[in-house]
């Protein structure tokens, strides 16, 4: 034992004398790198689908001479997206994205993060606005005019910008968008390529298409040519007037309900001509017109009472007081030609309803007036009158009719080409006004919900929005509050996240 303890301390004693017996002062000094801080101005950027959102971090090294040696890593959902300096980032989806950066030196290899994540907030510029369906190049397409304030965004060509570069079709029809859970939901009619389809309205992605989600396969010769949809039953209407649905249960998954492959029928016949453009987050209550009775009937859009889900689909019921004398039956035209039906201030359970009917007699235009209220489950009519309509002179088989539902004003156009703007004060029963003229003829007009403009389509792709405010009708005086050019021919034209069914 005494000889091994010897070893251990001439080991000790010759180690001593070859490193000069340094003593440890105990003053280390470590290299950290160039460090640096990273923030920003703020942590959470607004913007819209598929534009493009820039972060410019705020850095703060402790070598301001030494600020190029760094890489660069921007993360989001666990992925590297940039290494560069400055983010830029096109939001391909919609939602709140949180993104982290990180920083590090080249030389110690030592990484810096962001004192906290970012969020990137992706929203869609095509919620609210007017919706376009033009056709060019023989192709069906849609466009969106995005309002801020005074001020319009344009945009075009948007199926082929989200559906990878597909054709939507051709032959477009008409577009409607609507609730669907969680978000908006937008429908096409068209009779060629794929026919009719089922898009997200926010995104404008393909969702479904119609001849592939009937519960028994699509019909025979189906060229749907008008549609509605109500929170419990959403309805197509064939060319030949044959009524299709789909019965939509409480709380359904957004695109995910089939058309059922059996027609409706009710008792006289159900061959429908015209769903009107009711606004049905507002009555509770549609209107369509019959032709194999020539009559009106009512849609309940809602109706818990009966059991989830419905359809409620009935004739109109004969008023508490007698029909005038110089009025037509709601429950049976006869031989007076319906033309066009609307509704004007839509309230709960109330409506203005309103008719352009042609008589068999002297073959004149006639507007015909009545309310239509409910306590929420039993409707009650209260005809009105039926009075020469101001129009007859105007208006033309190409006519096409928008009410100002708020403001008791039915715009429409006329003349021998269609391109001339007119309209009716349906309250006064006054002379119709001459309110702008255009270039082309006018294959579409809609008012817009708050009753302050309306926007025409022409048949040479044109697209345009006119004030029709107190003070413009007022001073006699049309005037353009926005025009875009270039779509071909403009087909249908719809206010997005609107009231309307």
């Amino acid at each position: 034992m005494k000889n091994s303890i010897t070893k251990i301390l001439s080991a000790g004693l010759m180690t001593c004398a070859l490193t000069g017996c340094i003593k440890d002062k105990g003053n280390y000094t470590y290299n950290y790198g160039n460090s640096v801080t990273i923030r920003y101005a703020t942590y959470s950027y607004n913007a819209f689908l598929k534009d493009t959102i820039k972060v410019y971090p705020v850095r703060t090294w402790s070598n301001p001479a030494d600020t190029t040696e760094f890489e660069h890593a921007w993360f989001i959902n666990g992925e590297q997206v940039s290494d560069e300096p400055i983010l830029k980032y096109v939001g391909q989806e919609l939602g709140t994205f949180s993104a982290f950066y990180y920083m590090k030196d080249k030389k110690s290899g030592i990484r810096f993060p962001a004192a906290s994540a970012i969020n990137l907030n992706v929203t869609s510029p095509y919620g609210a606005g007017w919706a376009i369906l033009y056709e060019k190049d023989g192709e069906s397409e849609l466009a969106h005019v995005r309002i801020a304030g005074t001020s319009y965004f344009d945009y075009t060509g948007l199926y082929k910008s989200f559906n990878e570069g597909e054709s939507m079709g051709s032959q477009p029809v008409k577009i409607r968008d609507y609730y669907v859970t969680g978000g908006r939901g937008m429908y096409v009619l068209q009779n060629g390529g794929q026919g009719p389809i089922e898009l997200d309205a926010n995104t404008m992605k393909k969702k479904m298409v119609a001849k592939n989600v009937f519960t028994q396969g699509a019909p025979a010769d189906f060229k749907p040519v008008d549609m509605g949809f109500f929170p419990t039953t959403d309805f197509m209407v064939n060319y030949n007037g044959v009524v299709y649905a789909r019965v939509m249960p409480e709380g359904a998954l957004p695109f995910a309900i089939p058309w059922v492959s059996t027609p409706l029928y009710i008792t006289g016949g159900l061959k429908v001509s015209d769903i009107w453009d009711t606004w049905t987050t507002m009555s509770g209550w549609g209107i369509m017109h019959e032709k194999t009775v020539n009559r009106l009937l009512r849609i309940r859009t809602y109706v818990p009472n009966m059991g989830n889900p419905a359809i409620a689909i009935d004739t109109f019921p004969v008023p508490e007081v007698p029909y005038p004398a110089n009025y037509t039956s709601l429950q049976r035209m006869g031989n007076w030609e319906y033309v066009w039906g609307g509704s004007f201030n839509d309230g709960w359970n109330f409506m203005d309803g309103t008719m352009i009917l042609r008589s068999p007699d002297d073959h004149n235009l006639y507007f015909q007036t009545f309310k239509f209220n409910s306590d929420g489950v039993t409707p009650r009519i209260t005809p009105g009158v039926r009075v020469p309509f101001q129009g007859n002179s105007v208006v033309t088989a190409q006519t096409r009719f928008t009410a100002v539902k708020p403001r008791d004003y039915l715009f429409f156009t006329g003349g021998a080409n269609n391109n001339e703007i007119w309209y009716y004060d349906v309250k006064t029963n006054a002379p119709v006004v001459k309110y702008a003229t255009t270039a082309a003829k006018i294959t579409a007009i809609t008012a817009h919900d708050n009753g302050g403009s309306i926007a025409v389509g022409l048949e040479d792709g044109t697209f345009i929005v006119y004030d029709i405010s107190q003070q413009v009708i007022v001073d006699g005086v049309s005037k353009e509050l926005h025009r875009l050019n270039g779509l071909g021919k403009v087909v249908d034209v719809i206010v997005k996240g609107g009231y309307t069914n």
